[in-house]
């Protein structure tokens, strides 16, 4: 008896819930991942824009979301890690439908399978970082899109693009400005009615308002989200738009064009192939889409953010997940196309004209497919000659160094410290490394702390994760800031923390002080000379050092160390 349209549907995406939770539960990081990571953490229980916990625009339905997780766990690292697996979910689904409604159930099978392991989609998927947001309403907006320009007179598509769009917004506030020309497009080309349009604004007003209200209480009413506004000048850093030189802004496009081709390499290496194997048809196919208002309404998902990124403001990998959602659909429908074209080549052949046109299509499909999930899957999980322990220890351990210490301490080749960087965000690799070396350092210091319950941390790499990890510890981030001309100590105690430029600290003598500073740092030679130091046992790449000398001053900005008197 045959299963019906419905019921293959229904084990179709039973079977891709599974296979993404198969894929992400066994290999979903232990411990908060990165500085982010840590400030949602602290908003969970301290929601204070002030304090950067979390940081502007206040990314208000994240922290909900993982407010409301916690109900249900006591790991706040596990809760965040559970959205990225639930949006997981809904993007390998958004996008599967997204397809099918493009060009059939192939072409939404073939997306489904790329999508789901590509690596840095993968790799969002197992951390607690906010990225895939991104992924997830990019395929909602190719989902509804698509499905409205089919049937324009299924407004609720419509309608689920408004509220899509306020829930985007409420993540991440910049997805207003990157998915707005995409749903006024989509309006546009289908004619909506006036009521329609008037109906669908309101959702968007009613949406946003409710996320809204509860952000603004959350942080202290509109006068203090102002003022976080007006504080926030990161976007400013690199551009060109506000004044900065042109050789930064260009080593910027450099860094978008790089992380995107690596990031999608699986997508060039469909479009390569098409290239190599049809040029003819592959032009042909080309020119007859260039009027497509749909191939336009798919672009719109994916050009303004990187335009963006372009042109204004660019730091992670993983800002692309809302970039390469239109990257997999294209490559899913020409894998579709190159399957078509072979068929009709083996056709063509003496003997050949009698075969059936579908299973050829199939079978081809089915390979491609099938070799480019192989290639994803080894990029994601085989360790590559030049992923070495030192890499990653040494990516983490100068995060917060300045640039020109990131120039001297580097281990490796520049050859390989762009492939690392490359696989940073989309190894498996990274993940269990990250949790190897906070799982070490924690334990370490947590040894230290039971203790010696007045520890102090004079911290120079782990300070964000001894912020959330220590909260008893009183840390000094020893922070290194050339480009803006100063230098300063972040001093932070349970959770509250404070910036002072040029600190004059005094360490009391019956407190037990660690120094957490590699040997390589062009300052660690000129404090030891000061301190006497014993190095704890660690990783060769891991340096703390437990400060003998007791009870001095330091002042951070002459980088001096005086011993009180005894």
């Amino acid at each position: 008896m045959p299963l019906g349209e419905k019921n293959i549907r229904r084990i179709t995406a039973g079977s891709l819930i599974v296979a993404t939770l198969a894929t992400r539960l066994p290999l979903a990081s232990k411990m908060l991942y990165e500085f982010d990571s840590i400030d949602f953490a602290v908003a969970t229980f301290r929601y204070s824009l002030e304090q950067v916990t979390p940081h502007f625009p206040g990314y208000i339905l994240h922290i909900l979301f993982a407010k409301f997780l916690l109900l249900f766990t006591s790991d706040v690292n596990q809760a965040f890690v559970w959205i990225s697996m639930l949006l997981s979910i809904g993007s390998v689904l958004y996008l599967w439908r997204a397809a099918a409604a493009l060009r059939g159930e192939r072409v939404g099978l073939i997306a489904a399978g790329i999508w789901l392991f590509l690596p840095i989609f993968w790799f969002h998927g197992l951390v607690s970082t906010v990225y895939e947001y991104e992924a997830f309403f990019a395929c909602a907006f190719l989902y509804h899109g698509i499905k409205l320009f089919r049937s324009p007179k299924q407004q609720w598509h419509f309608f689920a693009l408004c509220i899509m769009l306020s829930l985007a917004t409420g993540s991440r506030q910049s997805s207003l400005i990157f998915f707005s020309p995409a749903v006024l497009f989509i309006a546009l080309i289908t004619r909506q009615q006036f009521k329609t349009l008037a109906a669908g604004f309101g959702l968007f007003i009613l949406t946003t308002g409710t996320w809204l209200s509860i952000l603004l209480v959350m942080c202290g009413g509109l006068r203090a989200y102002i003022t976080a506004m007006q504080s926030e000048h990161v976007y400013r850093s690199q551009s060109v738009l506000f004044g900065n030189e042109l050789k930064e802004h260009l080593a910027v496009m450099a860094k978008v064009v790089v992380y995107l081709i690596s990031s999608g390499f699986s997508f060039v290496l469909v479009l390569l192939v098409a290239l190599l194997l049809y040029p003819k048809r592959f032009l042909v196919f080309c020119k007859s889409l260039r009027r497509s208002r749909l191939l336009q309404y798919i672009s719109l998902i994916a050009l303004p953010p990187l335009i963006f990124y372009l042109a204004v403001y660019f730091m992670k990998g993983g800002y692309l997940l809302n970039v390469l959602p239109s990257g997999a659909l294209a490559a899913a429908v020409l894998i579709d196309q190159i399957a078509i074209w072979r068929a009709e080549n083996i056709k063509t052949r003496p003997g050949n004209a009698l075969l059936l046109t579908r299973p050829l299509i199939t079978k081809t499909a089915m390979i491609l497919t099938g070799s480019i999930i192989l290639l994803e899957i080894a990029w994601f999980s085989i360790r590559l000659p030049f992923s070495t322990d030192e890499a990653y220890y040494y990516a983490f351990s100068t995060v917060t160094f300045d640039r020109g210490l990131n120039e001297a301490t580097r281990a490796s080749t520049g050859m390989e410290y762009i492939l690392t960087r490359i696989l940073f965000f989309t190894s498996y690799y990274s993940i269990e490394e990250s949790d190897r070396l906070h799982s070490s350092v924690r334990s370490t210091l947590e040894t230290e702390l039971s203790k010696h319950p007045n520890l102090v941390l004079l911290d120079n790499w782990w300070n964000r994760w001894a912020y959330y990890y220590l909260p008893t510890a009183t840390i000094y981030d020893l922070l290194n800031n050339d480009k803006q001309g100063y230098l300063s100590v972040g001093k932070s105690n349970y959770f509250v923390r404070e910036v002072v430029l040029n600190p004059v600290v005094d360490i009391p003598a019956n407190a037990e002080v660690l120094l957490l500073m590699r040997h390589d740092h062009p300052d660690f030679k000129h404090i030891a000379d000061q301190l006497q130091l014993e190095r704890l046992p660690l990783p060769e790449y891991l340096d703390i050092w437990k400060v003998k000398t007791k009870g001095f001053t330091f002042v951070w900005l002459d980088k001096t160390f005086t011993q009180a008197p005894q």
